[in-house]
């Protein structure tokens, strides 16, 4: 005897969509928890900039990724450049420039920890 013993046909087809549904999601789910364990953690240039505090705001770290004054590996990158752990970031300012390494990558961070989110090469 089935659990759906009693209801119409409609619903039988609704509930077995919504058991299915359900399963796809659960599945979904595992599948993603799974991915990010093994995944490699990246984050956009403009976002890195402003959560490890070398730039201010993050409008600011669009705006000189747009004119060309930050290089991700020696090439120029526009802001929604994807960065990894290992990558040599260089901003160039007009007083000076400054080249670091990046050594973590997290979402969000406390004042006093971001400075060892990267690792300073040259500071002119």
């Amino acid at each position: 005897m089935s659990f759906l013993h009693g209801f119409s046909v409609s619903d039988r087809k609704r509930t077995y969509k919504n058991r299915i549904l359900i399963q796809f999601t659960i599945i979904n789910y595992k599948v993603n928890i799974v991915n990010s364990f093994y995944k490699e953690k990246i984050m956009r240039i403009d976002k890195f900039l402003k959560v490890s505090r070398i730039l201010k705001r993050r409008t600011l770290a669009q705006e000189a990724c747009e004119k060309s004054k930050v290089c991700v590996n020696g090439k120029a990158v526009k802001p929604a450049h994807q960065i990894k752990i290992g990558d040599e970031v260089e901003i160039n300012y007009t007083n000076g420039s400054l080249k670091f390494r990046i050594k973590e990558i997290k979402e969000t961070v406390k004042k006093d920890e971001a400075q060892n989110l990267y690792e300073i090469i040259t500071e002119n």
